[in-house]
């Protein structure tokens, strides 16, 4: 409500449609309104137990009279409709309510520090992509550098699999993984993968190979080691050394879940982003939490990039 103009009511319900919570703001209050407002969720649950009851994501955007009715599920538990006028973007109720539907999912799931804050990534995503992308299949090829330990390879597999593993081993040069996802009904995107050994010093000679042709990169970091930050630069010189300058750069902060053992502050990798005209984002790969949306976020700054 506070973020994307034009919202005037949100709810969120589980799938028989029984109301979890619900806001609304001004007109939204009225009788007339919220009895509409019921009996539309009632027959839109009706269709997602035929349509939908095996899926557990979708987004779909329904029109009645002057107002947008905006139901979204990313997993089995809740859906989240935002009404708004009809004045409101289709592409930002889309990108906050698939990454609201996602935490809400986290918090019903029993997931502890979800953060309840919009990254700037976000807000960014959901005015780059407005309906302004182009059509075809697109190959990105991305790498992810960072320290050992830092969670490149737990990332990579929450994306493509949505699964974690809490035993640890260490990625030796490179490993490649490949993943196609939609953009929209006519654009896809066919991500190359690269996870980058962490050996700093031991795997440099390999590293030009590794790093030809990419044209996107993550730089993940530790949260909860403090000397996370002393090899961003590093890793920073070693990208555009490599692979060149007009490589698409997001600095990842991986293991917010882990709250009491966090050392390095959103401040801190915030001001290192921006003096280095970086992208940041906050991810858990254990929750999954913004994990989906640093990928989703990079694919949109290439196209936004390469197709102009």
């Amino acid at each position: 409500m506070d973020n994307v103009e034009g919202v005037i009511s949100v709810n969120i319900s589980d799938r028989e449609g029984l109301i979890i919570i619900s806001e609304n703001r001004g007109e939204a209050g009225d009788d007339l309104v919220l009895g509409a407002i019921a009996a539309t969720v009632d027959n839109y649950i009706d269709r997602i137990k035929g349509e939908f009851s095996k899926e557990s994501t979708f987004f779909n955007i329904t029109t009645i009279g002057e107002k947008k009715f905006a139901y979204c599920s990313m997993g089995l538990n809740a859906i989240l409709l935002t009404i708004s006028d009809l004045s409101t973007s289709d592409t930002e109720l889309r990108v906050f309510s698939e990454h609201i539907a996602e935490k809400i999912e986290l918090v019903l799931e029993g997931n502890e520090n979800v953060s309840l804050e919009i990254p700037a990534l976000l807000r960014v995503l959901a005015k780059s992509k407005d309906g302004k992308i182009p059509t075809g299949k697109f190959q990105l090829k991305l790498i992810l550098t960072g320290d050992y330990k830092a969670g490149k390879t737990s990332l990579i597999k929450r994306f493509i699999e949505d699964s974690f593993g809490e035993s640890y081993h260490s990625t030796i040069g490179v490993e490649i993984s490949q993943k196609t996802i939609s953009l929209s009904e006519d654009t896809m995107m066919d991500f190359a993968i690269w996870d980058i050994g962490g050996q700093i010093i031991q795997m440099a000679p390999y590293r030009k190979r590794f790093f030809s042709g990419a044209n996107s990169a993550f730089i993940v970091l530790d949260r909860t080691r403090p000397n996370a930050l002393e090899s961003i630069k590093i890793w920073y010189n070693e990208i555009e050394k490599q692979a060149g300058k007009n490589v698409n750069i997001i600095l990842v902060g991986n293991k917010s879940d882990l709250a009491e053992n966090i050392v390095i502050k959103e401040e801190e990798i915030k001001e290192i982003a921006d003096q280095n005209n970086f992208n940041y984002i906050l991810t858990s790969a254990k929750t999954g939490e913004n994990v989906k949306d640093s990928f989703l976020f990079i694919a949109y700054k290439f196209l936004e990039s390469v197709y102009k």
